[in-house]
């Protein structure tokens, strides 16, 4: 089948881009746990028919506030991975039919990259065995939030990698697929009781959200393989993708140009020149992303230095200037105001995680 490319605007926290597939999840599995709808939805603007309609699509800010709701009404800081372990895989929809379909692992992960954004837009998948911090024998799908996430950032992220997981082991039939989850996240005091249940480590404070899993599973072929339902449901989804209004998103885009610069050095006059914007619009488009090109900046730094700082063996020194310091005590100020570690202690503290998980 010929591939057709999809082209889709940029969008905002406040564009109706979200569709109710999780959300709705969420509403009706709290309903049925006897939490009251009012509660649920108190402040989202949002009504019971629009969460269970499988064409409403709405913002960020409606759907934040709903988890939110949920994490204060339920009292639960580890709510998103309890619920993610009952969200069924066929609940994501063509995407995870498609990807079930494909000849073999690595085929249905190249659907879910494609796709994922069809039902889930607010996070962007990939796949690597190029990453900082992989063993050779290792590879990740690396998801990464189109907008801050902010106070729902461990629910969100944390429901997402659980549930991906589970799709993994219906696409292969199998008990275990990761061997360990990594988050950047705070580690919460109490999700050791839970984690243990999930037949893989979860790991925190780290530079990357990702799922880790042995890289010998790519060549695995799939149980369900079909070649004819497989192309079918691809283009299904290479429909809905070409009907799709919304894309990228003006926090992903300065991302993407920021981590393509050797040191981090660029202005926010050449970003903006680089995405075609002028200074005042990229400005504008960021605060309505809730966020800045400070933030971003600062957010990709951080991220670079705990890659660096835990996947290689470079000199600090080095990694300041990898990171845009000017100097390592610059840079040590930062990572600590940042991590509330120096570098040296946060390089030690992952090294000695590594050793215990092998």
């Amino acid at each position: 089948m010929e591939r057709r490319s999809v082209v889709n605007k940029v969008f905002t926290p406040a564009d109706p881009a979200l569709p109710m597939n999780y959300p709705g999840f969420v509403f009706r599995t709290l309903l049925e746990d006897g939490y009251p709808e009012e509660a649920l939805l108190a402040g989202t603007g949002l009504a019971a028919e629009q969460l269970g309609d499988p064409h409403f699509r709405c913002g960020f800010q409606p759907l934040r506030r709903l988890l939110r709701n949920a994490i204060d009404r339920t009292d639960d800081p580890d709510l998103g991975i309890r619920l993610a372990q009952k969200f069924q895989p066929t609940y994501i929809g063509l995407p995870s039919y498609a990807a079930m379909n494909a000849a073999c692992f690595a085929d249905g992960l190249a659907v879910l990259t494609r796709f994922f954004f069809l039902n889930f837009p607010a996070f962007e998948f990939s796949v690597s065995s190029q990453q900082p911090g992989l063993d050779p024998d290792e590879t990740a799908i690396r998801l990464r939030s189109k907008f801050p996430f902010e106070d729902i950032e461990y629910f969100g992220l944390s429901s997402a990698i659980v549930a991906i997981n589970g799709l993994l082991k219906a696409m292969l039939r199998a008990e275990t697929v990761a061997t360990r989850a990594e988050l950047t996240v705070q580690r919460p005091a109490q999700v050791a009781e839970i984690a243990a249940g999930l037949g893989f480590e979860f790991r925190f404070e780290a530079a990357e959200n990702r799922i880790v899993f042995p890289a010998e599973l790519l060549d695995r072929p799939l149980p369900g393989s079909d070649p004819l339902n497989h192309a079918r449901l691809l283009g299904l989804c290479e429909q809905f993708a070409q009907e799709m209004t919304f894309g990228e998103t003006p926090v992903t885009q300065v991302i993407a140009v920021l981590e393509g610069t050797p040191s981090l050095a660029a202005s926010l006059t050449d970003t903006a020149t680089a995405l075609g914007y002028s200074e005042r619009n990229l400005r504008r488009q960021l605060d309505q992303s809730g966020t800045s090109y400070r933030k971003l900046v600062e957010q990709v730094r951080e991220q670079r230095a705990r890659a660096l700082l835990s996947g290689t063996t470079q000199p600090i020194k080095a990694i300041a200037g990898a990171t845009g310091f000017e100097s390592s005590s610059n840079f040590a100020r930062s990572f600590k105001r940042w991590t509330g570690l120096t570098p040296k202690a946060y390089r030690d503290k992952a090294l000695l995680r590594g050793d215990s998980g092998r």
